[in-house]
């Protein structure tokens, strides 16, 4: 999925990747339309030397150290309105296409992510529209590599300025700082979530011994869903009708109620599967991880291990949902940050006679099913936790569609 920009949204009744060239050769002369601090019209392509490098360099980092927005190349503006003018087709070949990735990658310190939308002037042509999306960065400030300096523009309103030393000193603190705001962020919504399950079983009361499994997402760039009445209702009635784990047909969800700027979700009562859909975008889901229970011999002396199968299906389903509703309802945006936890509940043996600093619960073994016919039976792996974490990063588009990015995630 591409980037969004409300602005070019409303403009155009689509997203940058479902617009048409018909529909971009439209604005001209849309006062609406005008060169802003997130849009840039260029009438022709930059050009392959050093120079037309830089100054494409130059204009991507512009953007990125802003709000983002969208080079739009093939479209001439006024000097003084600033309203697009004209369409003049550019080349849309895959070898101009490649010339401007690797001026992006080669002239940029680190590089932002970009995104190319061809829109070609009919089927089978190589001319057209060229749209270059800069998504807002939490990895700003970027520099333009001149020579031996780097050099930090930024987009302000329709003209491109350099920052000053103490904009770039203020920049880098923001980028740790947001860093260091989005590790605690992930850490409370993932012990929330757990909170939420234990209140709810505890109301039913029935204490679980499996493992618990949290699966976090905490969006970098945060959206907002206005929580009230209209709200609740459209989202429990989506939620109650869908079907978030993967392999199942059934809904997950029978419940729902209301906590501070999130809605709650669970199943039953006591549930099995609780989820938090934050108002931001971030959002956990609680459950138990499924146990093999396993005969003792000398060969495997264990009584039971974690069903590393069962957890794979369950951290998928639950990324795909949690990153659904930080994308569609939330308009959340870029990358996010992924926390997965198993924790053991299984009480050690001792009982009463148990010493005041032995471990209250047991360790966790993880186990699976052999594939291959020859080697049925389960595998349980020889070490073993009482508690597991586990970190990454993942595009939230790519987590919501739910194809090969979900997957590579794991």
């Amino acid at each position: 999925m591409s980037p969004r920009f409300p602005r070019f949204e409303i403009l155009l009744g689509g997203s940058l990747e479902q617009v048409t060239y018909a529909q971009f050769a439209s604005l001209v002369g849309n006062p609406d339309a005008k060169e802003d601090e997130d849009l840039d019209y260029k009438a022709a392509h930059y050009s392959a030397d050093q120079a037309g490098r830089t100054e494409l360099a130059k204009d991507v980092a512009a953007l990125a150290n802003g709000i983002g927005g969208v080079l739009v190349l093939g479209v001439a503006e006024d000097r003084r309105s600033l309203f697009p003018t004209a369409v003049t087709p550019v080349e849309l070949t895959d070898g101009k296409l490649r010339q401007i990735r690797q001026a992006v990658a080669s002239n940029l310190r680190p590089t932002p992510r970009i995104e190319l939308f061809a829109k070609h002037d009919q089927p089978g042509s190589d001319q057209g529209i060229l749209l270059i999306a800069v998504p807002r960065s939490l990895d700003a400030p970027h520099a333009v590599v001149e020579q031996t300096r780097l050099a930090y523009p930024r987009r302000d309103g329709s003209t491109t300025r350099w920052l000053t030393e103490a904009e770039v000193a203020t920049a880098y603190r923001q980028r740790f700082r947001q860093l260091a705001d989005r590790q605690d962020r992930i850490v409370r919504v993932d012990h929330e979530v757990e909170d939420a399950a234990m209140r709810l079983q505890a109301s039913g009361r029935e204490v679980g011994t499996d493992p618990v499994l949290t699966v976090s997402l905490v969006p970098d760039i945060p959206g907002d869903m206005v929580i009230d009445h209209a709200s609740v209702q459209r989202t429990g009635a989506q939620e109650l009708a869908a079907v978030p784990l993967l392999g199942r047909t059934a809904p997950t969800f029978q419940h729902t109620m209301v906590g501070a700027r999130r809605i709650v979700l669970f199943d039953d009562q006591p549930p099995a599967f609780v989820a938090e859909l934050h108002s931001d975008g971030s959002g956990a889901w609680a459950t138990r991880a499924p146990l093999y229970t396993l005969p003792e011999d000398d060969s495997s002396p264990w009584a039971f291990g974690a069903d590393t199968d069962s957890i794979v299906t369950l951290v998928m389903s639950a990324l795909r949902h949690l990153a659904q509703h930080a994308v569609t309802r939330t308009g959340a945006a870029g990358t996010a940050t992924l926390r997965i936890r198993l924790e053991s509940q299984t009480p050690a043996q001792g009982g009463p006679m148990r010493l005041p600093n032995a471990p209250r619960v047991q360790a966790i073994h993880l186990a699976h099913g052999a594939l291959v016919p020859q080697e049925r039976g389960v595998r349980v792996s020889t070490t073993a936790h009482r508690s597991a974490v586990g970190q990454a990063h993942a595009l939230l588009n790519d987590l919501a569609d739910g194809g090969i990015g979900l997957v590579q995630s794991q």
